[in-house]
């Protein structure tokens, strides 16, 4: 039994050393606040349940085609959905949202809101409550029906005021009037916090009476498992009726890539949500749970020399007829104050690193929201800092529990006390130290296999040359433009930008990268061998100078002119993918099928072979695609029309492009009034924004890795200074007996690399093994790469020499006549 005169002694014993105190206490803060702040990351996505009722049995469902080229996030078709919502046995709901971006009436000027079109059985199937009025009914959705809209709680503050008199007014969303319906509870959000409001989402037949060809669009879709059913029996299902549906023409070639089977997929709700983050968080877990072991290990080694100092009191104390049990209990409460002390220290240092977190973790981060320092992660930290107590004290308190009291009493008048390893306390110390050796070398290795791949990433041909660009996204809306106003604002917008003397090109687009925006088609090529293909290709586009203005490579032919945007049959140009692909690398001078009603006997001109570009990922491979101009003649094609909503300005400047921002915006202003400008970034923030993630890794595991060389650095130090310490009289008689300053010199130092040399036997072959796992983590670089090895085995052989350096000199110093005299 513990009693307060044991916490009393042991807390006057460390203020008696405060230096000491404090820096056990930092070195144990610094640990636990490591792996408190990545232990709440880890609970708050990968543990903490699901906001919603029955979320064990929610499943992503996402389709596919065997052979697809294509890579997209969880989405659905409308033609397996509505086969299988008919007739779902492994499911007892399912439900279908898309994301939609609008302007808010009466908010000028305020960044468009994401809202979310939902199925009327979405809410029904998440047991959802509204705060004020009813949810979606069936037949909400039908086309024709008065639209209707349940807003957010956080909206519903904002926007009324928290009013109770809400429900049946009316707001309006771009040029659409709605009724409001409801209100839903602040407890509630849905797919995530940003939606502020959800309408009725309609999900269209594959064909319609009166209605040639195949209507195809995606969405993400949910379902409810039965009880007792598994996601693969869901995905079975899924399946078998997506492919009861048929053939649905060249659709399916456009979007996927591939005319195969239909695949239907079955993923439970948290892991499609976390699936992509999660390998990396277990490794940041798993790099914390190391730098916290080398923290625990290095105050276990200090408390051990400490444990050494004291010894002979401790044997005076047993001799005197203290209890063994009483001694080892008191090293024990001694050490678990400190472990205390530093997870204290370390909890306050992780509330004000978890402050910083939204800002350090990149955008589209799942679950943000829902990571806090909540009484579950408070009871984690408290426990570690328990765990690292008792760790740093046993050892100390094993050494205390021996009975060998006459060594104890008598020690002074031994020669090589602690002389290299011959002691097992010294032992002990050497095998804890080359352990923080090994523990650092792997947190290297994994950190600079990360950061030469982050610096591959950074180095990467992206097909353009990011440096200078501005680029915007400028929404003229359907309802207030028709595709000739919407081409006549965009040439008046370009017109302007022009006409200042710090731009060097300006065009739009309605796709550049990263953005997520593509445009896809299928149609059947005839090639220069008189066989035919079938292709599937990226659609783009681009006014005239749009190249010049992303500084992408022309590596054939021309580009685009003012000309061709009103020639009879305009020409188009094509990437390098394309070319490859489908013409055998031939592309210039041959023809792609034009879509007028009545064709041209070739059909449109390939002009031009422009470099392959980099679309949503530096890692993603390069894909066909297919660049056209619009056009105001009246007999233009559909290619040719602009029909998207959303465009992109692209704008190349001779100084900083952010200079051009105000500029920018007030043409946008005067050229459309009430269209909104958003994401206004250089293209550099853009591909920065894209490295986040990787960078956010590298980044953490290097310094996860730096602390961890740091304090085996100082470990090492800390264990030399005290084996030179016990060993003076040793060295003071070898230098009596000739020894050299040199050769004193050479033997700490040989005692500093074989312990770091040890550890680093140790370590390499433990990260050979271990950073297997980052594979799917590199780009450019080999989870073994050899260099990378070498560097850290020669980074730390140098930490190891540099940490010998001052108590070799001390050891040099040692007068031998003082020491035999003393």
């Amino acid at each position: 039994m513990i009693h307060l005169k044991e916490i009393s002694y042991a807390w006057r014993l460390l203020r008696k050393q405060p230096a000491y105190a404090t820096l056990v206490v930092a070195t144990i803060a610094l640990g636990i606040a490591a792996t408190t702040v990545v232990g709440s990351v880890a609970y708050g996505v990968l543990l903490k349940p699901l906001p919603w009722a029955d979320a064990p049995r929610l499943v992503r469902l996402y389709e596919t085609r065997e052979g697809s080229t294509r890579r997209f996030r969880p989405m659905m078709t409308n033609a397996s959905y509505r086969a299988w919502h008919e007739s779902a046995g492994t499911l007892d709901a399912i439900g279908a949202w898309s994301i939609e971006r609008v302007a808010m009436a009466g908010y000028a000027g305020a960044p468009r809101l994401s809202i979310a079109a939902v199925t009327p059985s979405l809410f029904p199937m998440l047991q959802a409550t509204p705060k004020l009025g009813r949810l979606f009914a069936d037949g909400d959705e039908q086309p024709g029906r008065a639209p209707v809209v349940i807003l957010s709680f956080a909206m519903w503050q904002r926007a009324f005021g928290g009013r109770a008199d809400v429900v049946g007014q009316t707001v309006r969303f771009d040029t659409t009037t709605y009724t409001i319906a409801g209100v839903m509870p602040a407890s509630f959000a849905f797919p995530d916090r940003e939606t502020a409001a959800w309408i009725p989402f309609y999900v269209e037949p594959v064909t319609a009476p009166g209605k040639n060809g195949f209507s195809i669009s995606m969405f993400q879709a949910v379902g409810r498992l039965r009880p007792g059913a598994t996601p693969e029996q869901a995905a079975a299902e899924g399946t078998a009726r997506g492919r009861s549906v048929g053939d649905v023409g060249v659709v399916a070639m456009a979007v996927f890539g591939s005319n195969g089977p239909v695949i239907v997929t079955a993923v439970p709700m948290l892991e499609a949500l976390t699936g992509d983050v999660k390998p990396a968080i277990l490794i940041l877990l798993a790099a914390v749970a190391l730098l916290l072991a080398t923290a625990t290990a290095n105050v276990a080694s200090l408390q051990l020399a400490r444990a050494a100092s004291r010894r002979r009191e401790l044997a005076i104390r047993t001799a005197l007829g203290a209890a063994r049990i009483r001694l080892v209990r008191q090293t024990l409460i001694e050490n678990l104050l400190l472990g205390l002390l530093g997870g204290a220290a370390g909890l306050f240092l992780a509330a004000i690193m978890h402050r910083a977190l939204p800002a350090i973790l990149p955008a589209g981060f799942p679950r943000v929201s829902d990571v806090t320092l909540g009484w579950r992660v408070q009871a984690f930290a408290v426990a570690i800092a328990v765990a690292a107590g008792l760790g740093c004290g046993l050892l100390p308190a094993i050494q205390v529990g021996r009975r060998d009291l006459v060594p104890a009493l008598t020690e002074d008048a031994r020669a090589p006390i602690g002389g290299g390893i011959r002691t097992r306390t010294a032992r002990a110390r050497a095998l804890i130290m080359a352990a923080q050796v090994a523990i650092a070398c792997v947190l290297l290795v994994g950190a600079l296999l990360l950061t030469r791949s982050f610096v591959r990433l950074l180095d990467a041909d992206l097909g353009y040359d990011a440096s200078s660009v501005l680029t915007a996204r400028l929404v003229l809306d359907d309802g207030e433009y028709t595709p000739e106003r919407r081409l006549d604002t965009l040439e008046d917008v370009m017109r302007r930008l022009r006409a200042l003397p710090s731009v060097t090109h300006a065009a739009f687009s309605n796709s550049v990268p990263f953005t997520g925006g593509e445009a896809l088609s299928s149609f059947p090529l005839k090639r220069r061998d008189g066989s035919s293909i079938q292709v599937q290709t990226g659609m783009r586009q681009v006014s005239p100078g749009y190249f010049a203005a992303m500084g992408q490579r022309i590596v054939e032919g021309r580009g685009f002119t003012e000309a061709d945007a009103t020639a009879a049959d305009p020409p188009v140009i094509v990437n390098r993918e394309f070319s490859r692909k489908y013409l055998d690398g031939k592309a210039l001078g041959w023809f792609v099928p034009s879509n007028r009603q009545q064709q041209a006997t070739q059909g449109l001109g390939i002009v031009g072979v422009v470099e392959d570009t980099v679309r949503r990922e530096v890692t993603d491979t390069p894909q066909p695609e297919i660049y056209y101009t619009p056009s105001h003649a009246r007999d233009a094609t559909s290619l040719q029309r602009v029909h998207a909503s959303d465009l992109n300005v692209i704008t190349r400047t001779s100084v900083d492009p952010r200079e051009l921002v105000p500029s920018l915006r007030s043409i946008a202003a005067a050229a459309a009034p009430s269209a909104p400008l958003e994401s206004v970034m250089t293209m550099r923030d853009r591909v920065s924004d894209s490295l986040s993630r990787p960078r956010l890794y590298a980044v953490l595991l290097g310094t996860f890795a730096a602390f961890a060389l740091a304090i085996a650095g100082v470990g090492l130090f800390g264990v030399l200074s005290y084996s030179v310490a016990l060993r003076t009289r040793e060295i003071g008689v070898r230098t009596a007996l000739g020894a050299q300053t040199g050769d004193i010199v050479r033997l700490v130092v040989r005692q500093a690399v074989a312990i770091a040399g040890a550890g680093l036997a140790a370590g390499l072959l433990a990260a050979f093994w271990l950073t297997a796992a980052l594979r799917t983590f590199l780009y450019g670089v080999t989870p073994h790469d050899l260099v990378s090895f070498a560097a850290v085995a020669a980074l730390l052989l140098i930490v190891a020499v540099l940490a010998s350096i001052v108590p070799a000199r001390r050891a040099a110093m040692v007068d031998p006549v003082s020491v035999l005299r003393s």
